[in-house]
């Protein structure tokens, strides 16, 4: 027994220990395969693995950059990247699309049977309107309605309504600009998203440490024009009483910086307001300064009147007859308005003589006188930055019959565009050089700083300084007694111009409407130094629509306020101080369609005592000159707005009394 039992005794240790050999190989081989996967993971596939890693913990999303923001010469904006709701559905989650298409048909302003229809398709996803107004938003959140959500997209606002609209444009809604700056600046104000990294939980959910905070929508670049919203909306007001009064089709008006071609005002009526520039009809969203082409008439006469006087053909003081007012030219008559006989070249511009014009175009000749206005920018485009823009129409001189030639000379035939015309006196203006016409001034960041100036556009002499000169002595006598632009003329400052009265072709009969015309006006001011240029157009007036009546007393209008806006100095005394108008104050205040208030006029009273004008708002140069022109002075003390003023608004002061400002950048 005793030997059975030490053998099955050492049986059963012999099988343990090969069962203890077997996990002993078994262990090694185990660990050895780890250490080798181990290593082949490490080594061979670290990288990859290491980015699977750093998947699960870190996440990448993309931070949005909103449109940069357009602002004014003076820092207004005028475009802001805001954000805005966008309206979808889930039609999987809708049970009643009738009941919920009745409720949103109203607060949307869509129609009913069209919102039914996206509500009833049952896709997951369908956008039922973008860019919805506060109130929409309000509305359709608090009426919470199952399947229907809300997601919050950058949109586009435009702080002062329907000022400039044509000349800012749109963005539609996918954040790209479709008009305007809006459109030939896209590229630059519309960028990329910005790529983030963030950790993430256990839930998926982004975590910032201590030392990071989330990230914010930020803008990078954004643009600062040449343009004024004080004088952009000094030359729409006076371009809609204008249209208005005379009960005119339409109307257009640029206002230039005669010295560099800077625009300061691009002026049209009817206008339209890019917040909701879906209800406006398309042709309104078109810049018609720069697009549509019109018959000058004889305002055309200031660049004949530049070929004579350049080429030596006739000079300014010698006589021409103009038949008494008629003129046969082959199988048609020419006319004039008033009948004259001999009068001096300066003269047939003054009185604005159609058959002086004829035989003055007839001396210098097709050639010369085509040539002239292809130099004056004619029959081209401008070159301007903004989209759409049309060169006119100008045939070449070969083509033109001996009627064509002569009506030419005084504006028929030709087609141009108002911004051409505004580039052309100024030309005149300066002294003869003529520039493109430039828009926007410089890139900026998000605090209006500068980033990189925009270059100004080539310039070119198209006539010499002495016969600008000339001319310019020429144009000035048009607003004088005797002229025909007399209502150009202005109280504190020489002024210079031309009228113009066009003829409308009507397209049905190939020939011109008997009760059309285009009234315009071209001038600039001081005459004495020019600072300032100005092209008015007016379309189709009723009753007496002659340019010198319609179009220059906007000129005056404008000019009136523009001047001492900019800080000009008067160059002529008045006929009556008491009557002389003043700036009082633009106020910045908006109502509650988002537009700015008007400028607001007011006479000084007579004698010593003068009431002392409200000056909070101004810049240092615009106060300067209000008071000047009230014959005050100003002591100001720091930079920026005006934001105090002793005496008082409303006080009175005697003349040449001296008023304390303050003034801070706001």
């Amino acid at each position: 027994m005793t030997s059975y039992e030490d053998g099955k005794r050492l049986r059963t240790e012999a099988r343990f220990r090969r069962c203890c050999g077997a996990l002993l190989v078994i262990g090694i081989l185990v660990c050895v395969g780890l250490v080798c996967r181990a290593g082949w993971l490490q080594v061979v596939q670290g990288d990859k693995w290491r980015e699977i890693k750093i998947g699960q913990v870190q996440g990448s999303f993309q931070v949005p950059v909103y449109r940069g923001t357009i602002r004014d010469g003076q820092g207004r904006p005028l475009a802001l990247g805001v954000q805005k709701g966008s309206l979808y559905a889930d039609g999987k989650l809708i049970s009643d699309p009738v009941g919920t298409a009745r409720v949103l048909a109203p607060v949307l302003g869509e129609s009913r049977r069209e919102l039914e229809g996206k509500l009833s398709a049952k896709k997951r996803f369908v956008w039922i309107k973008r860019g919805l107004s506060s109130d929409q938003l309000r509305r359709v959140t608090e009426a919470r309605l199952p399947g229907i959500g809300v997601q919050m997209e950058w949109g586009r606002y435009y702080p002062y309504g329907d000022l400039a609209g044509q000349v800012i444009g749109f963005v539609g809604v996918d954040g790209k600009g479709l008009e305007g700056i809006e459109k030939i600046y896209d590229g630059l104000l519309r960028q990329d998203p910005r790529k983030v990294i963030a950790f993430r939980d256990g839930g998926r959910r982004r975590v910032w440490f201590r030392d990071a905070s989330p990230p914010v929508p930020e803008e990078r670049y954004g643009l600062r024009l040449h343009l004024d919203a004080f004088l952009q909306d000094t030359c729409e007001a006076a371009l809609e009483e204008a249209v208005r009064k005379h009960g005119a089709r339409a109307g257009e008006a640029v206002l230039l910086d005669a010295r560099d071609f800077r625009v300061l005002a691009m002026a049209h009526y009817p206008s339209f307001n890019p917040n909701a520039y879906a209800s406006a009809q398309p042709d309104q969203w078109r810049n018609r300064v720069v697009a549509d082409v019109f018959e000058p008439g004889s305002v055309l006469k200031v660049f004949l009147m530049a070929g004579v006087l350049e080429a030596g053909v006739y000079g300014p003081e010698q006589l021409i007859f103009c038949e008494e007012g008629k003129m046969r030219l082959a199988s048609h008559t020419i006319h004039d308005v008033h009948p004259h006989g001999w009068l001096t070249v300066r003269d047939v511009l003054k009185v604005s003589s159609n058959i002086g014009a004829v035989k003055l175009v007839q001396a210098l000749g097709p050639r010369r006188y085509y040539d002239e206005l292809v130099q004056f920018g004619f029959g081209r485009k401008t070159g301007v930055d903004l989209p759409g823009e049309s060169g006119g129409l100008l045939r070449p001189y070969a083509q033109w019959r001996p009627v064509d030639f002569a009506v030419a000379s005084f504006g028929q035939g030709v087609g141009v565009t108002t911004l051409q015309l505004a580039t052309a006196v100024a030309a005149v203006a300066n002294g003869g050089v003529l520039g493109s016409p430039r828009v926007a001034a410089s890139v900026v960041n998000a605090e209006n700083r500068l980033i990189k100036a925009l270059p100004p556009g080539p310039a070119t002499r198209v006539l010499s300084g002495k016969t600008a000169q000339y001319l310019k002595e020429m144009m000035e006598e048009v607003v004088q007694p005797g002229g025909t632009g007399t209502r150009a003329a202005l109280s504190d400052y020489t002024s210079a111009g031309k009228t113009g009265t066009a003829q409308v072709a009507d397209r049905s009969t190939g020939r011109y409407a008997p009760d059309k015309v285009t009234s315009v006006f071209v001038g600039f001011a001081p005459a004495t130094h020019p600072r300032l240029a100005m092209a008015v157009v007016v379309h189709e007036p009723k009753g007496e629509g002659y340019g010198g009546v319609v179009a220059a007393p906007v000129f005056r209008h404008v000019m009136e306020k523009a001047l001492p806006y900019l800080g000009v100095p008067p160059d002529k005394e008045p006929d009556d101080g008491s009557n002389r108008p003043r700036l009082v104050r633009w106020e910045e205040d908006r109502d509650s369609a988002g537009e700015i208030s008007a400028w607001q006029a007011e006479s000084p009273p007579r004698g010593e005592q003068q009431v002392i004008p409200d000056l909070r708002g101004l810049s240092l140069k615009a106060a300067v000159a209000v008071l000047k022109s009230a014959g005050l002075e100003a002591a100001p003390q720091g930079s920026g707005r005006v934001v105090h003023q002793e005496p008082g608004p409303g006080e009175q002061a005697r003349r040449g009394a001296v008023v304390a400002i303050r003034l801070k950048d706001l």
